[in-house]
């Protein structure tokens, strides 16, 4: 049985390293550059990543022809923010029946230290936010899924069941809320996915899981990860997130406690159900942060 299994494993793993590399010299052929053999792996495993000199290729692992067409199209929409850079689109195939593939041009920089941009990350947020809503017209929806946790009776089982009953009596005011707050969502926006270049404004990439939805959704990943299990101060973060947005839109409404406070239960919550079993160390940070995120659904002055 465990003979059979390993075998198995390793015929899937031959396979996908044959598509993987079927797709990286399919886009070299397109673009016409080299990309190196060596594959640097996307942040979850999710994508094959490729580098050349002016070029970066993405090759789609998981859900390739959703993430792929998502890449795109936040790609296009972003690209119309006037004080960002985001890479150019080289080429790309989203042909069912193999691995789709994106490559794009390659953005000099380096991402922000922990300690160091807390205006800009709240900047570069607002820009993106503040994209009118017809250059939005071809991205699909943004979606965020929520699945039972593993089974266990740990500290950090019972804090997601603490947030799923939370988060159960919340949910019908939030996506009342969400239907007014629709825009361009990042989808995994935090200072992972930006890049800083002397005189030049920032950078941006990573676009596979944007999406319209609720830009909360991003207000929750960048103030969760960069501020609660970072170092940067979310005042200051949200401060420069709030001018930032009333200098594109004057009339746009400061950030709103309570709704920040919802998702940033709900992307705790979405973290916990894969981090148990494949990052036990930040399951237990955000395990650490569920008292805090309870107590601030009831007291939004916490958040802000």
């Amino acid at each position: 049985m465990d003979d059979d299994t390993t075998s198995n494993d390793e015929e899937v793993s031959s396979e996908l390293a044959e598509a993987i590399d079927s797709a990286r010299l399919a886009a070299t052929a397109a673009v016409g550059t080299t990309f190196a053999s060596h594959a640097l792996v996307g942040y979850g495993g999710r994508s094959a990543i490729f580098l050349a000199e002016h070029a970066v290729l993405k090759v789609y692992t998981h859900r390739g022809q959703e993430r792929c067409h998502r890449e795109a199209a936040g790609l296009r929409a972003a690209a119309h923010a006037p004080e960002l850079r985001v890479p150019d689109m080289l080429a790309h195939d989203e042909q069912a029946g193999q691995l789709p593939w994106l490559a794009t041009t390659r953005l000099n920089g380096t991402q922000p230290s922990p300690h160091e941009a807390t205006t800009t990350l709240g900047q570069v947020a607002a820009q993106l936010h503040s994209l009118p809503g017809e250059l939005l017209a071809a991205m699909p929806e943004h979606r965020r899924r929520l699945r039972e946790l593993p089974d266990g009776t740990s500290p950090t089982h019972r804090a997601g069941a603490q947030l799923d009953t939370a988060l159960a009596e919340a949910t019908p005011a939030a996506e009342t809320r969400c239907t007014r707050e629709r825009g361009f969502v990042h989808g995994d926006f935090s200072r992972r996915n930006i890049l800083l270049a002397d005189g030049e404004h920032p950078g941006v990439i990573d676009f596979e899981g944007s999406g319209i939805g609720c830009r909360y959704e991003d207000l929750g990943t960048l103030v969760l990860h960069e501020s609660l299990l970072g170092t940067h101060d979310r005042r200051v973060l949200l401060a420069a997130y709030d001018t930032e947005r009333r200098r594109w839109i004057p009339t746009a409404a400061p950030v709103s406690g309570d709704h920040l406070a919802y998702h940033l239960a709900l992307r705790a919550r979405w973290i916990l159900q894969w981090a148990i079993d494949l990052d036990p160390e930040l399951a237990e940070q955000v395990t650490a942060l569920v008292p805090w995120l309870l107590a601030s659904l009831h007291d939004t002055g916490q958040v802000l």
